[in-house]
């Protein structure tokens, strides 16, 4: 029975990854359907829409583990270590469209993994005259995501000197860093990891002299400019900026009372953060020092919280019950983060371009070798019908006979 490529094409936007991977070894055709730009990005596209059930990166102690998010509703779950040289050592920095990025080496050398596909790509390292900015920085800031103006992945890293902190960035695309604009001394950052949301990676800062007023810090990817969005009204002890699926989370912890969870309000009508839910201690699962909220289940009844970076549980907010999750050989000490399983390749593409510019010039000498072969066959049938043979035209010699 044929289909036309149309109607394939529409029915692998609707398999997942893991079976499109088998896939690709139906055909040559199938294969070359599904390793195209095209229909990676779509296939990603409909996946994020369709609010599929993803991936968990689960990262501690210079490790990184694999599983996936309906295992999480398990009583146990087993995972998947990545034990490739390069990511041995490596910390957690971010992810973006089924793309994880780590660093090693003090924030120096970064590695971005595609975990579907267990493919990865050493970044280039950053350039020596940037290198120089950041030899004082005790502890540099980092941040990755996808820049949907460009079509494109950005590493950002943040240095923050006496006189201004500088702002390096490094695009996949055309595989370079280079320096924005830098940002006033006035301006300090929480040391954490860029939080992206909204196409833009957002810190917690602190801005004086003005009464020494916090707010969050965000760069946008796609422009490369910088914007600020206030606070919520929070006064805890402790207080960290997380992300929640598509919003920025603000968890505000009061020291064995309880804990305010603050959503930015993606809308744009009213306030900018509206307080989510509170979680009482001690509750239904005791003391804690703080919580992060993971991920929210489909009907938005649950939400996955880590705890002291010790536990994994699944929280009713209706009925106030908790679901522990048992992680069989990750670390004591760990962080979970979500991400959306792709087919996104990770060669590099000047290294492509240049393999199909060395097949090209070997296909146009292939056809010349066969037209000048052509030709001396034609010239010895000539000569072998009427005895003549003009040797001039001939360059370097004749063929025998």
């Amino acid at each position: 029975m044929f289909l036309p490529n149309e109607l394939i094409d529409d029915i692998l936007y609707r398999v997942p990854v893991k079976y499109l991977l088998r896939c690709r070894c139906v055909s040559k055709e199938w294969c070359s359907i599904i390793d195209s730009n095209a229909f990676v990005r779509k296939h990603c596209k409909r996946t994020n829409e369709c609010n599929r059930g993803g991936g968990v990166v689960i990262s501690g102690d210079g490790k990184v583990f694999l599983t996936d998010v309906d295992s999480l509703r398990d009583d146990i779950v087993d995972v998947i270590e990545l034990d490739d040289a390069c990511v041995s050592g490596a910390e957690f920095v971010g992810v973006s469209n089924g793309l994880v990025c780590l660093c090693k080496d003090n924030k120096n050398v970064f590695v971005l993994c595609n975990p579907s596909t267990r493919k990865y790509r050493m970044l280039p390292r950053i350039p020596s005259v940037f290198g120089r900015e950041f030899e004082e920085v005790e502890v540099p800031l980092c941040g990755f995501g996808y820049d949907c103006v460009n079509d494109d992945y950005k590493v950002v890293k943040i240095g923050e000197g006496e006189e201004c902190t500088v702002v390096i960035v490094y695009s996949l695309k055309s595989n370079t860093w280079k320096r924005i604009q830098d940002i006033g001394s006035n301006v300090r950052f929480i040391p954490e990891r860029g939080k992206l949301v909204g196409g833009a990676l957002h810190w917690m800062t602190i801005k004086y002299p003005r009464n020494c007023c916090g707010f969050v810090f965000g760069i946008d990817l796609g422009l490369e400019q910088y914007k600020e969005d206030p606070f919520p009204d929070v006064q805890g002890t402790f207080i960290c900026l997380v992300y929640v699926g598509e919003s920025l989370c603000i968890t505000d912890n009061y020291h064995e009372s309880h804990t305010d969870v603050w959503l930015m309000n993606n809308h744009g009508n009213g306030k900018v953060w509206y307080k989510a839910f509170t979680v009482e201690q001690p509750g239904p699962f005791g003391t804690f020092k703080f919580i992060r909220p993971v991920a929210f289940s489909n009907t938005g009844n649950d939400v996955l919280l880590e705890v002291d970076r010790k536990k994994l549980l699944w929280y009713d907010l209706e009925k106030k019950t908790v679901k522990t999750i048992k992680i069989n050989g990750i670390p004591v000490k760990f962080e979970t983060h979500m991400y959306t399983e792709s087919l996104f390749q990770l060669t590099e593409a000047k290294q492509l371009h240049k393999l199909s510019q060395d097949k090209k010039q070997k296909q146009q000498q292939k056809k010349g070798d066969d037209f000048l072969s052509r030709g001396f066959k034609l010239k010895h049938e000539i000569y072998l019908i009427t005895g003549k043979m003009d040797v001039s035209d001939y360059k370097e010699g004749t063929t025998d006979g």
